[in-house]
């Protein structure tokens, strides 16, 4: 079976599909194991976009999945910055769902771990939402991964949540509220947030994954 709207010119990537992305996401992560090269966000996505397409070819899903995919400004040529993983459906280039990937709970060589959760909201959420969005333009939604370095899933998401409320205005948040759980799965992996941009809501949908 095939899933997702069939409509290659929609102008907002459809939302059928949304679950289907975030199941996808958390399932072929339970059996993807790092190797001691993989530290940073890139060698990992790498890989894993790699399991990914294995996974949406099996359950025939109606996507295309690129990695580090340039956006630009169609205006004046200039790139806007580089998405991680981009899923695409249909035939219009600006219509596509992003997920910007970042480490959180880092240990360092001296055993001490770094939350990173200010890196992740503020130079990852932001890139969808910030006062100066780089992806997603014009779009309702995105998504976020989290890499949990050191698997405590519950301590990374607990910091993040707490940033995003130190940081719900520069969000365009109307209140402090912070992660919600996800409206699309039942999943204790899963969280999002809603944005009041200037001329229409945005949602983030987070995945935090435990390395």
């Amino acid at each position: 079976m095939v899933f997702g709207s069939q409509d290659g010119w929609a102008e907002f990537f459809p939302d059928d599909l949304i679950p289907d992305i975030l199941k996808m996401v958390v399932n072929v992560w339970v059996d993807f194991k790092l190797t001691i090269d993989e530290k940073y966000e890139v060698p990992i996505t790498r890989r894993f976009r790699a399991r990914l397409e294995q996974y949406k070819d099996l359950k025939r899903l109606p996507i295309r999945i690129d990695r580090e995919v340039p956006t630009d400004n169609l205006a004046t040529a200039e790139e806007l910055g580089r998405i991680d993983l981009r899923f695409t459906h249909g035939y219009l280039s600006e219509v596509y769902f992003a997920f910007e990937c970042k480490r959180l709970n880092v240990i360092d060589k001296h055993n001490r771990t770094s939350s990173l959760a200010k890196e992740y909201v503020m130079n990852g959420m932001t890139r969808f939402v910030g006062s100066e969005p780089q992806y997603a333009i014009g779009l309702k939604q995105g998504g976020m991964i989290g890499y949990v370095m050191n698997g405590k899933t519950d301590t990374a998401i607990t910091a993040v949540n707490k940033k995003v409320k130190d940081n719900y205005i520069d969000l365009q948040m109307k209140s402090p509220n912070g992660l919600n759980p996800s409206s699309r799965l039942t999943d204790k992996l899963l969280r999002e947030s809603l944005h009041h941009l200037p001329n229409q809501e945005f949602t983030i949908h987070h995945v935090f994954l435990p390395v």
